[in-house]
């Protein structure tokens, strides 16, 4: 996968986490521009600056609950949305997926070990739905 033009914006206010994510997905995309903020109004100030190619949604974050955020959003986001919790019940899974995400994953050792495959995945999936919808547009 071309890692160069891809942006992965990672919304996570757990500095362990975050720094765990971001030294996993450097290792796979050395080109990506990886960026991590901590509060939703950072996250949404990322997405009105430049439309990031990936997200990494924490389901807390320090101002609220980003599943809040998501159902009250007019429409789906633009971009593929992994939601990420360290606990979560089914139904959150489910909520998440219905507000725009495409993936409700928890944390553990092992997800932060394949992240950057977990990436790669969800990325190619996009794709394959932007292409069944006729949008064009180059997965990295």
């Amino acid at each position: 996968m071309n890692s160069a033009f891809f942006h992965i914006l990672i919304a996570e206010d757990e500095l362990s986490h975050a720094v765990i994510l971001r030294r996993w997905l450097e290792k796979e995309y050395p080109d990506a521009r990886i960026e991590v903020v901590a509060s939703i109004r950072e996250y949404r100030n990322s997405i009105a600056a430049a439309t990031p190619s990936i997200v990494l949604l924490d389901l807390n974050l320090t101002d609220g609950s980003t599943l809040d955020m998501l159902k009250a959003s007019a429409a789906p986001p633009d971009f593929p949305v992994i939601m990420l919790s360290s606990y979560a019940s089914k139904q959150v899974a489910d909520d998440a997926v219905q507000a725009g995400a495409v993936d409700f994953i928890i944390k553990s050792p092992e997800v932060f070990l394949a992240i950057a495959d977990i990436v790669g995945k969800t990325m190619r999936e996009w794709g394959l739905r932007l292409e069944k919808n006729g949008v064009s547009q180059p997965v990295p």
